[in-house]
């Protein structure tokens, strides 16, 4: 499993735009997910946070009831409401990760643009699986922390934006230790 940001940019302006979009490239053994070039827009930090939260727990597919784990960003730094997403299992076994139950939704419909992948899954040492995860998260990371001050709207927009960074950090700081 390999997971790239292929290019990292705000959609509005710098310091009142909270999430970061773009590109990614997700291949997994042969198959190439999303890759640049291909089209498709993402919310490169949402997408961090929930991939940070695979590492601490099995995440099962269910794009009926739970967010994807590479997200559109349609959703803000909320993580909701959007179908436009990516969703895959994760499965831990000792040293071991699985990975497996491939999903890709391109459009706002639950039908239209949906590519299953049936037959795609692999087992791969956790301590890879983990290092993928890590160097995209700091990647993104690295983005805001080059960033302007961010400008909120309102009292709400800058808690979620605050309680956001906050897991993030813990996350990644927990694991970066281990």
């Amino acid at each position: 499993m390999k997971i790239r940001i292929e290019k990292q940019h705000w959609l509005t302006n710098e310091s009142e735009d909270i999430c970061s979009h773009g590109e990614i490239r997700l291949e997994v053994g042969d198959t190439i997910i999303t890759k640049a070039g291909a089209n498709e827009e993402w919310g490169i930090s949402e997408s961090a946070l929930a991939l940070l939260r695979t590492l601490d727990a099995d995440y099962k597919c269910n794009p009926e009831h739970k967010e994807g784990l590479i997200l559109h960003g349609c959703g803000s730094i909320l993580m909701t409401g959007c179908p436009i997403s990516i969703h895959w299992s994760v499965q831990y076994d000792g040293e071991e990760v699985e990975i497996s139950d491939f999903v890709k939704f391109t459009s706002s419909s639950n039908t239209e643009g949906k590519i299953v992948y049936p037959h795609l899954s692999l087992t791969l040492p956790k301590s890879i699986y983990k290092q993928e995860i890590l160097q995209f998260a700091l990647q993104a990371k690295a983005f805001f922390d080059q960033s302007k001050s961010k400008k909120f709207e309102d009292e709400f927009d800058q808690e979620m934006y605050a309680h956001f960074w906050n897991e993030y950090n813990l996350l990644l700081t927990r694991h970066a230790r281990d």
